[in-house]
């Protein structure tokens, strides 16, 4: 997991409200190669997806975040399964993540870095089963293994689709909870996002993502050679 402020955390408001899709942040806050010294997408030479939750509420908050990939199917011997046609059989996969942040500090902006080249992210939303009535953010719990406090429904805040082009491989999406009056809890949801094709291929300064996906391949054990 990746920690970190937000450097224009006060221009969020700006971006406008979430509508079925992430709206997009001004291209001045993708960092240039002259620029800040850590990029804010993966960008084009990372396979990942940086998925960031941002509390700009006066109580703890956490995000349930799941994502959904497409999976090869393999048989029981281990080989990946095809098609009558030679495709290659997938399978959806979900896995959900709570982030737990803070109202203030560091802790108040919270990411999760998800791998998308060998099995690609195709959606990417709040609440368990990504549905408009589950708890996407609990408000005023205890944190990490404490109370959950109550929870605010997704409502209209839908999930991000690869399919429809809400994001791609390389971009960072951002959800936001914020105070608002008139809304369940008196907490607001919207998302946002940091199109990684903005994110300058050649980078002054350290290439975190590049540089982490380097170190997962050194990580990777060769397969021994078939005779």
């Amino acid at each position: 997991m990746i920690g970190a402020a937000l450097p224009a955390v006060g221009l969020l408001a700006a971006a406008g409200a979430c509508e079925g899709t992430a709206s997009f942040f001004n291209p001045a806050f993708i960092n240039t190669i002259s620029g800040g010294q850590v990029p804010v997408t993966p960008g084009p030479g990372a396979a990942f997806v940086l998925v960031r939750v941002l509390n700009e509420t006066a109580q703890t908050v956490q995000f349930i975040v799941t994502i959904e990939r497409e999976v090869l199917v393999r048989d029981a011997d281990g080989n990946f399964q095809v098609d009558e046609d030679g495709n290659f059989i997938t399978t959806p996969v979900r896995r959900t993540i709570p982030l737990d942040t803070n109202p203030t500090g560091l802790a108040t902006d919270v990411g999760v870095l998800f791998p998308c080249e060998e099995s690609p992210v195709t959606i990417i939303g709040l609440g368990e089963d990504l549905l408009p009535t589950d708890a996407a953010v609990f408000v005023g719990g205890e944190g990490a293994g404490g109370a959950a406090g109550f929870g605010v429904p997704a409502g209209d805040l839908d999930p991000l689709r690869l399919d429809v082009g809400n994001f791609n491989c390389g971009d960072t999406v951002i959800f936001q909870a914020f105070q608002s009056t008139g809304v369940a809890g008196g907490v607001g949801l919207q998302s946002y996002l940091l199109p990684g094709a903005e994110q300058p291929s050649i980078f002054r300064g350290p290439d975190t993502f590049v540089n982490l996906a380097q170190f997962l391949q050194s990580q990777t054990p060769e397969e021994d050679d078939e005779p």
